[in-house]
């Protein structure tokens, strides 16, 4: 179980939510941004950030933002001793990089399995839901056919016992083959 009311993710998820889409514009996939802010998370030396993909337009709007109320601060990464130059470095941009980050500051998730074979066990109940393999990037296009739609697209979200909060689709019904993780909050 997370350490953090439903309600205290909801307000730090609505605050970070459109601060991301005005940093990095909707092109880029922002769930990694968005819950390692909502769960007080900041990336290791070796994940990616913001850093990493900051080019051309990124750039342009990400160094355009305003300053992220309650955000993360540059400074030093802790256990890294090494400093930090920018916000940009602060924040995750893969959403697989912060699945052992979760794991590590707030244990197992409350329930994990396949999607489809799990997810009735987090109906009515609220937290942060991570699923795997759960949609098409754009390079899964080039290899998918009418028969088969390969996914390898990952997502954070907020879930409020019956929606996928960002994405506003149901939970209930989804014959998802990927993995599902959730924590429940507090």
């Amino acid at each position: 179980m997370l350490p953090f009311a439903y309600d205290a993710l909801q307000e730090r998820f609505a605050t970070i939510r459109p601060w991301a889409k005005n940093a990095i514009g909707e092109a880029t996939n922002r769930c990694a941004i968005c819950m390692g802010y909502t769960l007080r998370l900041t990336p290791s030396q070796d994940d990616a950030t913001i850093q990493t993909i900051l080019n051309g337009e990124v750039r342009t709007s990400f160094e355009g933002a305003p300053p992220l109320a309650g955000g993360p601060r540059p400074g030093v990464l802790p256990g890294s001793g090494q400093s930090l130059r920018g916000l940009s470095q602060l924040l995750f941009i893969r959403a697989s990089e912060l699945l052992p980050r979760v794991r590590r500051a707030y244990g197992p998730p409350d329930v994990e399995g396949v999607c489809r074979d799990v997810s009735a066990r987090v109906l009515g109940r609220r937290g942060v839901l991570y699923l795997e393999n759960c949609y098409q990037t754009s390079g899964d296009k080039r290899y998918s056919f009418l028969f088969m739609q390969w996914t390898t697209g990952d997502h954070w979200d907020l879930f409020d016992g019956s929606s996928v909060v960002a994405q506003e689709l149901p939970l209930a019904g989804n014959n998802h083959a990927g993995q599902l993780h959730f924590w429940q909050a507090r």
